[in-house]
């Protein structure tokens, strides 16, 4: 079954963290990096302005942790003219705790702190809430509380919310010499907690690893876990999916397999469905059998009934088989199998549109003989871009690949990547092109049949080189997002 107008019109309302494309760009008046902190991203609005968080640091980074001392945060609130109207320092909540997580819920910018004492052993979570006028509203409630082992190292806090935007979850994990612990609490809209939970899971920390939390509208914690398989006999180290539900209604956690251990897998992504109230769990696995070298694995799990785990695989039909292999045979890019799952956005028939970017590091190393020392270098790579539409069975209805090339240099891809932009007419893809002076802003359409269509925003003498990844729809046709011009930090709307 194709999916209709009607399906994109729905998705849109359902899923807030999509965008709108538009045709004209809007600087703000002023740059927005004249207080010290030269990074910005976008995480939320209300009805008068746009949030914005700041720091001194690089905000790309998944190895940072909050409490660093040379780290800094700044909330600063704009109007929809780009204007802006305050600005506040963030600090842990309380002063001894370290601040962990900023996030953004209920229209509201949230802090995560952590405590530990050391003469009670435990662990401590407090919540800190913002209004409008840069006040707390909420300041430093304790939401979660449990004792920890001395020796165990703690994840940074994860920060997720509920499709129908009611629930806000906090999950971390507490990793050892023993099996990892997971620490999950929730609040709701009115910053009550609402459920607490700790678990444990069956895995040495040393052989698996976490990723890709949600939430359900029910409360519900889901989360993947990759396990490692170090035997004699598999020296690649493959990478064994599980799926771990959390259910709040049985204070129980259940343990699902995904890929089998012969289905080497990278990465896989999970979102929840919120029209037809499931899981939707889905990633690449190698599979000789097909012409691009991998095939789909496509499993649901439904929230709030008894049925277990469905899994499907599907192979690319022809039309994305050759399109792909067109593409892996120019010799540039990366196998399917290295493309990382970026965005998953349910359909309302159970089918989903994915969306995989060609991601990747490489690094070398060099000897200085001015300074006589030798230095290590990371290149950042952010090349083709995959999109399917794939149906309920798992099959592919339709795919799209977008050709693009970015590589940079030491600083996390800052302008490398993407961003959606969902409207009712089209799904759009939005990126840097020939990131540098000659930077033009570039757009990739894509219809609800599968036709895509190029869009190119911006003039090259314009100069604008957008943080795509940085950015967030803030109404129903306005798409915001940092952006640096002439050496400065700014921001740049963009409506339809």
């Amino acid at each position: 079954m194709k999916p209709t107008l009607k399906y994109f019109l729905l998705l849109f309302f359902a899923c807030l963290s999509q965008f709108s494309w538009s045709q004209a760009v809007q600087l703000s008046p002023d740059n927005i990096d004249n207080n010290g902190f030269d990074y910005a991203k976008v995480i939320g609005q209300d009805e008068d302005g746009i949030y914005i968080l700041m720091s001194n640091l690089s905000l790309e980074s998944s190895r940072d942790r909050f409490g660093l001392k040379s780290r800094k945060y700044e909330i600063s609130y704009f109007g929809y003219d780009l204007q802006p109207k305050w600005r506040k320092t963030i600090d842990a909540i309380p002063s001894g705790g370290s601040l962990e997580s900023i996030g953004f819920f209920n229209e509201k910018p949230v802090i995560i702190t952590s405590l530990q004492p050391r003469s009670s052993g435990e662990f401590q979570l407090y919540l800190s809430v913002l209004n409008g006028k840069g006040e707390y509203e909420v300041n430093g409630l304790k939401v979660y509380t449990h004792s920890i082992t001395k020796s165990a190292e703690l994840a940074k806090p994860r920060l997720v919310i509920s499709p129908n935007r009611r629930f806000l979850g906090v999950a971390t994990e507490e990793a050892g010499s023993g099996n990892i612990q997971i620490h999950y609490c929730c609040v709701n809209d009115s910053f009550k907690v609402s459920f607490q939970f700790k678990s444990e899971i069956n895995y040495p920390a040393k052989n698996a690893e976490l990723s890709e939390f949600a939430i359900s509208n029910s409360e519900d914690l889901l989360f993947l876990a990759f396990t490692k398989d170090i035997s004699e006999s598999k020296k690649s180290r493959l990478r064994q999916y599980k799926i771990f539900h959390v259910n709040k209604q049985e204070n129980k956690m259940t343990e699902y397999d995904f890929n089998r251990v012969d289905q080497y897998m990278n990465e896989a992504a999970l979102v929840i469905d919120k029209v037809n109230n499931k899981a939707i769990i889905t990633g690449f696995f190698s599979d000789q059998t097909s012409f691009a070298g991998a095939s789909l694995l496509y499993a649901t799990l439904p929230l709030g009934s008894k049925e277990g785990l469905k899994i499907n695989s599907g192979k690319l039909n022809n039309e994305a088989q050759l399109k792909f292999i067109g593409q892996r045979n120019t010799g540039s890019g990366a196998s399917l199998i290295s493309y990382p799952i970026r965005n998953v956005i349910p359909r309302n028939d159970g089918g989903a549109i994915i969306i995989a970017e060609a991601a990747y590091l490489s690094e070398y190393s060099f000897y200085d003989y001015f300074t006589q020392t030798f230095n290590r270098r990371l290149e950042f790579h952010f090349d083709n871009i995959l999109t399917l539409s794939v149906n309920a069975d798992g099959s592919v209805h339709w795919s799209q690949l977008i050709r693009k090339e970015q590589t940079s240099m030491d600083d996390e891809g800052l302008y490398s990547s993407f961003n959606t932009v969902l409207t009712p007419d089209e799904l759009t893809i939005i990126y840097n092109n020939d990131i540098g002076r000659s930077n033009e802003i570039t757009g990739n359409s894509i219809d609800p049949s599968g036709e895509m269509k190029s869009k190119k925003n911006q003039q090259k003498s314009d100069s604008i080189s957008i943080l795509p990844r940085a950015g967030k729809q803030v109404d129903e046709n306005t798409f915001v997002c940092p952006a640096v011009t002439k050496k400065r930090l700014f921001l740049v709307k963009f409506e339809v």
